[in-house]
């Protein structure tokens, strides 16, 4: 009887062994998908131009309303602002940091806006 109480302790401490250090490997691994994400996170809660506020200075910049906003993910420190204005579209680009507008380059043949990069 003995015997079976200790057969049954190690192995439950076995598997909080393994589970513990399952955890610890998992948290060690971080892809670079992990490490972009959190780089983009860290620029929007330090941003200064919400993006809120973003499609407010883009809207009375361009003329137009706000079809679609979100971070802009290639340059790391602004928000793409996507206007309708006259029967077409416009994106212009919202410093995070300063709110200065300027107009976004062109998308490329068959792009939509922010979502085609997920």
């Amino acid at each position: 009887m003995k015997r079976k109480i200790v057969i049954g302790l190690s192995a439950a401490a076995l598997a909080a062994t393994l589970a513990v250090g399952g955890v610890a490997l998992a948290g060690a691994t971080q892809t670079s998908d992990d490490q972009d994400e959190g780089r983009e996170i860290s620029a929007v809660l330090a941003a200064r131009v919400s993006l809120a506020d973003a499609v407010v200075i883009a809207e009375r910049h361009g003329g137009g309303k706000a079809l679609e906003a979100a971070f802009d993910d290639e340059s790391g420190n602004q928000w793409e602002i996507e206007l309708a204005k006259g029967g077409r579209v416009v994106n212009y680009l919202v410093d995070m940091g300063s709110g200065a507008v300027s107009p976004a380059a062109a998308e490329a043949e068959g792009g939509e806006g922010p979502e085609d990069q997920d």
